[in-house]
């Protein structure tokens, strides 16, 4: 007769203990191991392996053990543990565990809750995993309770800030560490002598000033405790930054900084006005007054990185961004060269993490900021006027009461060096036979405070070499924001502090171009378009270019000399520089080349050709609007090439165009009406043809609005457009007597009989639709009008974008 030998099961084991179990409820690591061994025991198994996470909530499951287990499970066949909550304390991850593991073949034994996946149809499950929740749920709420309590009261639970140490014996009570706080007076000084945060810890390391675990692996050491956090020897950033500006070495207690708004999830900042604040609560290293000063000092330093000594005064450091990278703009001071900046990122590491240098000229800068300037103060002079004065003054600390206060300073540092002589003398004379240690005693506290001295000395050097706005913005007489803009355009060339103070960034593009925005809302009083203005300003030099070669008797030019001639005039420009516009008289046939080194250049127009290329403009709005990309699509449908053809000035808005054109300054002008009627009937002009004739039905006015909002709002939309579609209606059943009477309080500056003439016209050129419809062919040729004017990224199909849902409906109504 013969017995069946049963294999024994592998099997693996997982235990947890957290600080979420109550240690009389919940067996420890080493019980729950005994009771997977006796398991195993009693019923053929063979324990390969037990994964252990210990002090690790089991409401999360990212817990390295029970992560390292799932990553094994192709060599696991079944889990034991000693009950459900050993698992998680997560409801639905729970669930979600047990059914992964059903689905993937691997049995579960849970060995105080009697579950075994294999065969057990536990119905109650769900109920287990919710209880087990609750419990850690219940702890956490218990936990939070009691924390705010502390906090509410005023309770400091953790170890103290930098500076200060608790009591030996009273551990509610904070004392100074006087070491620490002799560190902190040392960068308080270091930092009001306008160091930088950079500076005051290269300056701490290279003398050697303990770093903060420093001194805590000291303190531990000293008695006899065991260290294990990692040392840093050399301060960092961080280390200063989070050392020096504390209000806490005010003897201001904060609590309630932070707040976990879910188990084992993300602390979440306070907001300071939140937090619980409770003033003179320990000892204070600094006053009132030096930590007031500490942080306006700060305030004012903001955007600012570098605080150590420069060599340059560069006006516009710190305030430059790039377009691309968003890194800030460096500096560039070259002997014999006009200084630039250059993005951060393109200086440092090249041009495969930055592809452009982005590079501006100061000069640049300067020339466009006293553009704005002058346009906030003259175009808008009367909105200004009632600017606020008390919003424009600097918000940074006066530097006129730094400096007193660092005389202050300086005279009490003189005094106390006056008194280690003094008791230095005093010592020698008593006790001449211990000269040597005396001197070496002193010699290091001498050196200090003549250090400190010289600094101070230096700083305040520093801060009467050029004049502060803020001294100008409070002076009593002046009443608005528009003297203030006057005192700074008049000083013709603008300081540091100007610029910190009226410029928030500025933003500069791969070609130099730049956006600036200035503070206290001072941008929107006014738009100043630097690429329009930048290419106004090289018509401008084209133009004078011609001019020049229209004054020549000799027949021959040349590079230097146009470019000499012109940065006589007064523009921006060098022989390098003027070679592209060279490149652009040779292609519009003024001049051509001739071989010869000492006449490069032989002028081929006629006087007469030159006046109509110098004539040739035509007046169009900004760059990039709809009229222009239009107007540009048309010239090319007809063979003219927009950029060598002809001339077209877009630095002129379009509510000064008609007046650009009737100055005689331009052959052609596209306006809108009423405009462009009104220069017919005053015999300024006369209208030739309308783009909308020759381009087709370009979609001018579509109306756009969010696919939720669709869905949301059906019937707003569909109201909306049957009103629109009733307008429609009546233009075009309605005489133009009808239609201009009907409109004309719209227009009451504009006479009765130009509306109906205006209306004619329209009505002649099919300027009204019958219906809403935005069809595909406007769509594609709206597209291709954008695309044309390289204003397009990339196509959009027209499903993606459009529908006529809507429109259809108002049309059959």
């Amino acid at each position: 007769m013969m017995t069946a030998i049963h294999t024994p099961t592998m099997i693996d084991g997982y235990v947890r203990l957290s600080r979420d179990d109550n240690k009389r409820n919940y067996s420890s690591i080493e019980n729950q191991k005994l009771i997977i061994q006796k398991y195993a025991e009693e019923n053929n198994m063979i324990v390969r392996h037990i994964y252990e996470d210990d002090g690790v909530s089991g409401y999360s499951f990212n817990r390295p053990q029970f992560q390292n287990m799932m990553a094994n499970l192709g060599s696991i066949d079944v889990i034991v543990a000693k009950d459900l909550s050993r698992i998680g304390r997560h409801n639905a991850k729970v669930l979600l565990f047990l059914e992964e593991m059903e689905e993937k073949g691997k049995r579960v034994i849970l060995i105080d809750d009697n579950y075994d996946s294999l065969y057990s149809e536990d119905d109650i499950i769900g109920i287990k995993t919710w209880d087990n929740e609750r419990h850690v749920k219940n702890t956490s709420r218990k936990v939070k309770r009691i924390k705010k309590m502390e906090q509410e009261n005023g309770t400091l639970k953790c170890v103290p800030p930098f500076g200060y140490t608790r009591h030996p014996l009273n551990k509610q009570l904070v004392l100074i560490d006087e070491e620490a706080a002799a560190i902190l007076n040392l960068e308080k000084d270091l930092y009001l002598e306008g160091n930088g945060i950079r500076k005051i810890a290269e300056i701490l390391s290279d003398r050697g000033v303990p770093t903060p675990t420093m001194l805590q692996k000291e303190r531990y050491e000293a008695l006899g405790l065991p260290y294990h956090r990692e040392v840093a020897h050399m301060w960092s950033y961080g280390m200063v930054k989070d050392t020096l500006f504390n209000d806490y070495h005010n003897g201001v207690l904060r609590t309630h900084k932070r707040e976990r708004m879910t188990i084992n999830g993300k602390d979440k900042k306070i907001s300071r006005d939140q937090q619980y604040v409770f003033p003179d609560h320990h000892p204070k290293i600094f006053d009132d007054d030096t930590i007031k000063l500490l942080f306006e000092v700060k305030d004012s330093r903001h955007h600012s990185q570098y605080r150590g000594q420069r060599k340059h005064v560069n006006l516009f450091s710190g305030c430059l961004y790039c377009k691309d990278c968003g890194m800030k703009l460096t500096a560039i001071n070259r002997p014999n060269r006009r200084k630039y900046y250059v993005c951060g990122t393109y200086n440092k590491k090249g041009k495969q993490f930055c592809e452009h240098a982005h590079l501006v000229a100061e000069e640049t800068l300067i020339d466009a900021l006293v553009k704005y300037l002058t346009l906030c103060r003259d175009s808008l002079a009367d909105i200004i006027q009632n600017f606020d004065l008390t919003n424009l003054k600097s918000p940074t600390y006066s530097a006129d009461d730094s400096q007193q206060r660092l005389e202050n300073e300086l005279e009490r540092i003189k005094k106390d060096l006056k008194t280690l002589i003094t008791q230095k003398l005093k010592e020698l004379t008593a006790n001449p036979g211990m000269a040597e240690i005396i001197n070496e005693t002193y010699a290091s506290l001498q050196t200090e405070k003549m250090e400190r001295i010289s600094a101070i000395e230096k700083t305040l050097q520093d801060l009467t070499k050029e004049p502060h706005i803020s001294a100008v913005a409070i002076k009593p007489d002046l009443q608005t924001a528009l003297d203030i803009l006057n005192e700074v355009l008049a000083q013709r060339n603008l300081t540091r502090t100007d610029i910190e103070v009226l410029v928030e960034k500025i933003i500069v593009d791969k070609d130099g171009n730049v956006d600036i925005y200035l503070k206290y809302g001072l941008g929107n009083l006014a738009t100043y378009a630097f690429k329009a203005d930048k290419e106004n300003l090289k018509l401008t030099m084209m133009i004078e270019a011609i001019r020049l070669l229209e004054k020549d008797d000799t027949g021959f030019t040349s590079v230097k000399f146009l470019a000499e001639s012109l940065k006589a005039i007064g523009y921006p420009m060098h022989k390098k520089k003027f070679a592209a516009y060279m490149e652009h008289l040779l292609n519009l046939g003024l001049v051509e080349k001739t071989g010869i080194y000492h006449y490069p250049y032989r002028i081929v127009a006629s006087k007469e050709k030159l006046q109509d290329v110098e004539n040739m403009f035509i007046m169009l709005g900004q760059a990039g609007g709809m009229p222009q990309m239009v107007f540009e699509y048309i010239l090319k449908k007809q063979g003219i090439d927009p950029k060598t053809d002809l001339s077209i000035d877009q630095s002129i808005s379009f509510g000064l165009t008609a007046a650009a054109f009737t100055n005689d300054d331009s052959d052609y002008t596209v306006e809108f009406e009423p405009f462009a009627t009104t220069l017919e009937l005053e015999g300024n002009g006369y209208v030739v043809a309308s783009l909308g004739t020759d381009s087709g039905y370009v979609p001018y006015t579509a109306y756009c609005a969010k696919q939720s909002y669709l869905k949301a709002n059906p019937e707003v939309i569909q109201k909306f457009t049957n009103a629109i579609q009733k307008g429609m209606d009546y233009v075009n059943s309605h005489s133009a007597e009808e239609i201009a009477k009907t409109i004309q309080p719209q227009f009451k500056e504009t006479p009765l009989e130009n509306i109906t003439k205006i209306v004619e016209r329209y009505k002649s050129q099919d300027t009204w639709k019958e219906d809403l419809i935005f069809e595909e062919s406007s769509f594609e040729l709206l597209q291709n009008i954008l695309d044309e004017a390289g204003e397009l990224p990339e196509r959009v199909p027209y499903k993606d974008l459009v529908t006529t849902e809507f429109a259809a409906k108002a049309k059959g109504k």
